[in-house]
């Protein structure tokens, strides 16, 4: 006899992590352990996943399943292991873990309806506006609560409580799915030869033809997305219309993603001696089926990448599935490209840029095993892959790999989970491994792997040997920004930096200028009285962008115009700071023939992308890239030859224990970005406190340095390694209800401690360092432990707390 009861995890705030449900016959033969389900939870279906099926009649009143969620989902056994791994690692709900496994397109809403409970209702009992909405539902019967809406206006919100109350009407909720379609991308080509003097009296036309012509011949089949055109030249839609009713140009719709641009697979090159013995122990692994973690240390352009596709290489041929993972879609897309080049159709990419109905259509693919090779950012570690080989954490320092919201898991550590369940293994890779990571390595639980040399373009001999394959990393100056003041230099770039860029562009190669910071005055203050133009909800001092002529918040986005006088005194207000648009000024004001590109996540979100801002510069189309830490993530750009750190300082010195480590990390990486095709790359790194042990170490491409500075702070203020962090969070209106909540708080953890037989201390309670932020207060008590694993069973976590454990910040 089938089971006729069901376990069902759901996301509530009961204390139980599942909730008992009646299995109808009918469903009986379908609903098992794993099932995604609907079903009810105080009035309203909901889904949920089925942990366990019994014969086990509980001694209380259940409700029936719904149905199983459509198309059916059911997850595996080593999901359901993960996702309780996770639950508990996180203190998260069970079904916030679950949910990271389900499909896109499967979390499908539901809507709610009104109706009459009698027809016969008396409205004359009821008030006007009452008597208005029963007059509607009357005439027009079940009507969805959004059509009420629509009819009623904003009085809706006060009727519906009022009638259900009354008994008049009732609200059903109806679970809504949708099948979108695939998200369409224009792309536009030449017809046939074009003569520009023909269309002398329309310069932009012109403007738009030339570029068009230089990009078609980059295209195979001449097609150039015309997104990409028109965000090159600066050129609106009008200009495109006019050429296509000249019929100098066609223009055609293509499914997003389906004619990628692939660079050319050159012969797979020769493994260095390195790269040679680090891939003797990674094929190892892979025969053995172990779940081995290796550590990937190789500096920047060292021929990670490549040991990566041999990997995944070997797991195509013995039938086995890879993950790659990139900490952002940008340089996930860049991956992929060289994944696609070598593997063609086998590679997908999956992440949340995607339309709903080509993120379900991935899946439904990786799923089918129509792609045994899966790129993305964190969230593709949870595809449903086939019988997984590899997983791969590229740049695996990066803190991205954090996730923000519940669950607030950690990719790496997830990783690690899944490799040790699936026998898969794992490589992270990093010029600049976190120091958790190298310290893992130190003490022999992972096996850290060594690339201590760069790799050159691939050269072969005719016996298939190796020829001339390292290079040199880049030569690094320190510009003491504070001697260029005494000289009298006034501007942001250092004469170095100046005579750097100068022969760079005279070379007609590329620059990156680097500036974690956007905007063009990061403070607005009155001459007279001092007053800082602060965000009314934030209390952080608002940031000027010359661009829309707004001051803006960059915690909550809140903006306002910029005033010409002081709100206090009247006085005349001043531009302070500098960000990456006053950067992109500078430089168009020192070297006006070059082509200067900002990219900043300002640029990324109005373009729609980080990928036609690539193109650009993979393409040659620009001199100069103004940007920020965005630019510094693994990018491989074979023009670049020449960096500049605007301002080292940013970010070095805030009161966080990962600050030295986050500043070496990124100035390391954007360093890298330089000279991967070619020897002559120079750096230049302007700082008003070069003397700080990150800027050397970054200076000196010096990773062993750096990590025995930042290892003997960590272990003298205990801090990770050494311990676990738990980061418990407050927000309120009234900072001292915010007070008072979190001293509540630490004195729960602490009886927790003496509960577990743990050992730990607390920082705090105090205000965070964001003190408040959404004009809500915000407090925080921090957990130290290294008995972590032991205080997370029964974890205190109360209603508005927001629980981050190992987080990467503490600001």
């Amino acid at each position: 006899m089938a089971p006729t009861f069901a376990e069902v995890a759901v996301s509530s705030a009961w204390s139980s992590p599942t909730l008992s449900y009646t299995i109808p016959p009918k469903l009986m033969a379908t609903i098992q352990v794993g099932s995604a389900v609907w079903v009810s939870l105080r009035g309203k279906p909901v889904q949920g996943v089925v942990l366990q099926v019994h014969d086990t009649e509980p001694a209380f009143a259940t409700h029936p399943v719904i149905g199983p969620i459509d198309p059916p989902v059911v997850l595996t056994p080593t999901q359901l292991r993960t996702a309780r791994w996770i639950a508990r690692e996180t203190a998260s709900g069970l079904m916030d873990a679950l949910s990271l496994f389900l499909p896109p397109g499967t979390t499908q809403q539901t809507r709610p309806y009104l109706d009459v409970t009698d027809s016969d209702v008396d409205a004359g009992a009821f008030t006007p506006v009452q008597r208005k909405l029963l007059n509607l539902l009357l005439e027009r019967g079940e009507t969805s609560l959004d059509a009420a809406r629509t009819a009623m206006g904003s009085s809706l919100a006060t009727v519906v409580p009022a009638l259900e109350k009354a008994g008049a009407i009732q609200v059903r909720h109806r679970i809504v799915t949708s099948q979108p379609s695939a998200r369409q991308e224009r792309w536009v080509r030449l017809l046939g030869a074009t003569d520009l003097s023909a269309f002398e009296r329309a310069p932009k036309q012109v403007e738009f033809l030339t570029a068009l012509q230089r990009r078609a011949r980059l295209a195979g089949d001449g097609f150039v997305l015309t997104a990409d055109l028109l965000a090159q030249t600066g050129l609106t839609r009008p200009v495109v219309k006019a050429l296509l009713e000249k019929g100098a140009i066609e223009e055609i719709e293509r499914p997003r993603g389906a004619a990628p641009r692939l660079p050319h697979q050159d012969a797979i090159p020769t493994l260095t001696l390195a790269q040679a013995t680090a891939w003797e122990a990674i094929e190892h692994s892979l025969q053995q089926r172990a779940g081995e973690t290796f550590l990937l240390y190789g500096v920047t352009g060292s021929g990670k990448t490549e040991l990566y596709l041999r990997a995944a290489a070997w797991c195509l041929r013995n039938g086995r599935s890879s993950l790659i993972l990139a900490p952002e879609i940008a340089l996930s897309s860049q991956v992929a490209a060289r994944f696609t080049a070598r593997f063609g159709s086998q590679v997908t990419i999956l992440h949340s840029a995607l339309t709903p109905a080509e993120r379900a259509a991935t899946w439904e693919g990786i799923a089918e095993g129509a792609y045994p090779i899966v790129v993305g950012p964190r969230s593709a570690l949870f595809a449903p892959v086939k019988d997984l080989g590899l997983i791969v954490l590229d740049e695996e320092h990066d803190q991205a790999y954090k996730q923000g919201e519940t669950p607030r898991y950690h990719t790496r550590s997830v990783a690690e989970f899944l490799a040790g369940e699936t026998g898969a293994t794992l490589l992270l890779g990093s010029a600049t491994p976190a120091t958790e990571t190298y310290w893992r390595a130190e003490q022999g639980a992972i096996t850290r792997l060594d690339l201590p040399h760069r790799v050159g373009p691939a050269l072969r001999r005719d016996d298939g040997a190796p020829a001339g394959s390292t290079l040199e990393l880049p030569q690094v100056e320190i510009a003491d920004m504070r001697l260029e003041l005494h000289r009298g230099n006034t501007s942001l770039l250092s004469e170095s930096l100046q005579e750097l860029l100068g022969a760079t562009l005279r070379r007609g190669e590329q620059a990156i200028l680097l500036l974690n910071r956007r905007g063009m005055a990061t403070v607005v203050l009155c001459r007279s009285c001092g007053l800082t133009i602060m965000c009314p909800y934030c209390d952080i001092p608002l940031v000027y962008h010359h661009d829309r002529a707004q001051l803006v918040c960059h915690r909550c986005d809140h903006r306002e115009a910029p005033g010409r006088q002081c709100r206090s005194c009247g006085g005349p207000l001043d531009y302070f700071g500098v960000g990456t648009q006053r950067v992109e000024s500078e430089t168009q004001r020192l070297f006006p023939a070059a082509r200067v590109l900002r990219w900043d996540q300002d640029i990324v979100r109005r373009r729609g992308g980080a990928d036609g801002l690539l193109r650009l510069v993979e393409q040659g189309e620009t001199d100069i890239i103004v940007g920020t830490q965005m630019v510094a993530k693994g990018f491989d750009l074979p023009l670049v030859t020449a960096v500049g750190v605007v301002n080292a300082d940013v970010g070095l010195h805030l009161p966080d224990f990962r600050s030295g480590e986050r500043a070496f990390s990124l100035l390391t990486q954007v360093a890298g970005r330089a000279g991967r095709r070619g020897p002559g790359s120079r750096v230049v790194i302007q700082s008003y406190t070069p003397e700080h042990y990150a800027i050397q170490a970054a200076a000196h491409h010096d990773y062993p340095g750096f990590y025995a500075e930042e290892i003997d702070f960590r272990r003298t203020h205990r801090y990770p390694p050494f311990v676990r962090l738990a980061r418990f969070t407050f927000r309120h209106k009234n900072d001292a209800v915010c007070a008072q909540a979190a001293d509540a708080m630490a004195r729960k953890l602490a009886l927790h401690a003496r509960t577990q037989a743990a050992s730990m201390d607390l920082l705090g309670p105090a205000p965070a360092f964001a003190s408040r932020v959404r004009g809500e207060y915000q407090w925080q008590v921090i957990m130290r432990s290294p008995e972590m694993d032991r205080l997370l069973d029964g974890l205190p976590h109360e209603p508005g707390w927001v629980v981050d454990i190992d987080p990467q910040s503490l600001l």
